[in-house]
């Protein structure tokens, strides 16, 4: 009887502690599969283990960016979609979710979005894969679409019709132009669609956020910036960030980077989703990780919780890469 009393206190301080180490409506983006310029393909057992990971400590939501058309290109697309049946088939299994999002895609105002085609073509594939595991499941359609907001008010209905042709269940997730942006989704009309959740990037301020990014150009030049506003820690603007977006993102930096600015900018897509009575999810956030660790922290601190306060599920960019959180696994703390 003694026995059996320990091992059901063990079990319930076990569960305890599970519970209190989880964070609920917060999620992270286990990326490396939509740089298809790095030649990577997808291999299930590595995302495997980095599911087991972060929900060793607390996380049960992963967003997946995979550039499917470079990936189909690498493998068979049955066994392509045989290795994401696997990954969805173990989300499952840990009581997990996982959003699927379409990357690499080529539709944008040069090209006219030619390729529709191939992406309707591939979501067809994609959700006839997945469609028996709806409930663990999500479909956001594409990442980032660079389009005029009516050209991609055009497409969506045909990608969409698409995958409720294979799968009326699983949901789906549409964000809008110029980057997932919150004023572009902020202005548009919801689609006519059920079973539907609006999603959009937040990475504000962004001269913080992206500092150093070499990748963006000499906007981010400018380093050592601190979260908040603190004048007397604020370094010099850097002399390529003269001219240049940047310059304006360094002078307006001292209204901007507090958690009342965030919140008010977060406020804009609130409004909006509760006006049209819909759902709306923060897919990426986050900051480059060159960032001093005390700086990142509280910057993950304030908009997390603002996002909560909105009860706003988000995803952190990323477990591994430039915003990654590898190398200081205890930053999750911060969120």
């Amino acid at each position: 009887m003694l026995r059996l009393i320990y091992t059901l206190l063990l079990l319930l301080m076990m569960i305890t502690a599970q519970a209190q180490n989880s964070k609920p409506n917060i999620g992270v983006n286990l990326t490396g599969y939509e740089r298809y310029w790095e030649g990577k393909t997808l291999n299930y057992k590595d995302i495997i283990d980095e599911i087991d990971e972060i929900h060793s400590r607390g996380i049960n939501d992963v967003r997946l960016p995979v550039s499917f058309e470079y990936q189909f290109k690498q493998e068979s697309e049955n066994r392509y979609l045989r290795d994401l049946r696997r990954i969805a088939k173990y989300i499952k299994k840990k009581n997990m979710t996982l959003i699927v999002c379409y990357f690499d895609h080529t539709i944008n105002k040069e090209t006219n979005f030619t390729n529709v085609n191939i992406i309707k073509n591939n979501w067809r594939l994609i959700s006839r894969a997945l469609r028996k595991y709806s409930n663990h499941v999500y479909y956001e359609l594409v990442n980032e679409p660079n389009l005029y907001p009516e050209q991609w008010d055009a497409v969506v209905p045909e990608i969409v019709s698409e995958i409720r042709a294979e799968d009326q269940d699983t949901k789906i997730l549409i964000g809008a132009t110029n980057y997932n942006s919150i004023y572009e989704l902020s202005r548009k009309k919801p689609f006519p669609f059920e079973n539907i959740i609006y999603v959009f990037h937040f990475y504000e301020p962004f001269i913080f956020t992206h500092q150093g990014a070499d990748w963006v150009g000499n906007q981010t030049k400018t380093i050592g910036i601190p979260y908040p506003y603190n004048p007397s820690k604020m370094p010099n603007m850097a002399p390529e960030a003269l001219g240049t977006p940047g310059e304006v993102n360094y002078n307006d930096y001292k209204d901007m980077a507090n958690k009342t600015s965030l919140s008010h900018k977060i406020d804009i897509i609130v409004n909006w989703a509760n006006q049209n009575n819909v759902d709306i999810w923060c897919t990426e956030f986050g900051a480059i990780n060159t960032i001093a660790p005390e700086y990142r922290c509280q910057y993950f601190k304030d908009i997390v919780a603002i996002f909560k306060s909105h009860n706003i599920k988000c995803y952190l960019w990323e477990y591994q890469g430039n915003f990654g959180i590898t190398d200081n696994i205890n930053i999750l703390d911060c969120l």
